[in-house]
């Protein structure tokens, strides 16, 4: 009896202290998860379990564990805000795998995305053929964004993030780092490190200043 009551005691204080690493983390649903996220979760979990498996162990040794993941979490996502490089390197970045009703092949080799993939995701957007589709853009999450024909006036398309460049956005849009440094000059901006962001809407480079 004594056990169970420890068990229950040791689930509680788990749950508890797992929604508040949670709220610490930020509130994501689950489909939102960058891999990165989700192996930190799935690694909070499995140290509370641990905990209710050892329940003849000292707490420090498995809420401690729980607390330092959440927090590696929340530092990196401060170092993702801060530097593209890295927010790549951890969550990786979104590839357009339809563009203007044809498949971008070599970004669907990237993601080791195939074609039974792309159709199955198709089909939650009741899409019959890839023709109906103007873009689809694979998301850090693995879900696919899907834009047909006329569902918007205009899909905007990030070129300029934080002050980097997407050469892939760059190779969508058929344009080249010459077009960009044209573009800046328009709106008189010397440096790209102080754009940003700046997406391709309606065939200009629509830019937000630092």
């Amino acid at each position: 009896m004594n056990e169970i009551l420890i068990i229950l005691g040791r689930t509680f204080i788990g749950y508890f202290i797992l929604n508040i690493l949670m709220r610490v983390m930020g509130k994501r649903e689950i489909g939102q998860l960058s891999l990165f996220d989700l192996l930190i979760l799935l690694t909070i979990v499995d140290v509370m379990v641990i905990g209710l498996e050892n329940y003849d162990r000292k707490y420090i040794y498995w809420i401690v564990p729980m607390i330092v993941m959440a927090l590696l979490q929340v530092v990196f996502s401060f170092i993702s805000l801060k530097f593209v490089w890295f927010r790549k390197l951890v969550d990786g970045e979104p590839s357009l795998i339809i563009n203007k009703g044809r498949m971008v092949i070599r970004n669907m080799k990237k993601n080791k995305y195939n074609m039974d993939d792309l159709y199955t995701q198709l089909r939650q957007y009741d899409v019959r053929c890839i023709d109906e589709v103007e873009y689809a853009v694979l998301e850090t999450s693995g879900k696919l964004s899907v834009f047909k024909y006329g569902d918007s006036k205009y899909f905007p398309i990030p070129v300029i993030l934080s002050g980097k460049v997407s050469k892939e956005a760059l190779m969508g849009i058929n344009k080249n780092i010459d077009w960009v440094y044209e573009e800046l000059k328009k709106v008189k901006v010397n440096n790209i490190k102080d754009v940003y962001c700046a997406s391709f809407i309606n065939n200009q480079l629509v830019f937000r200043i630092k």
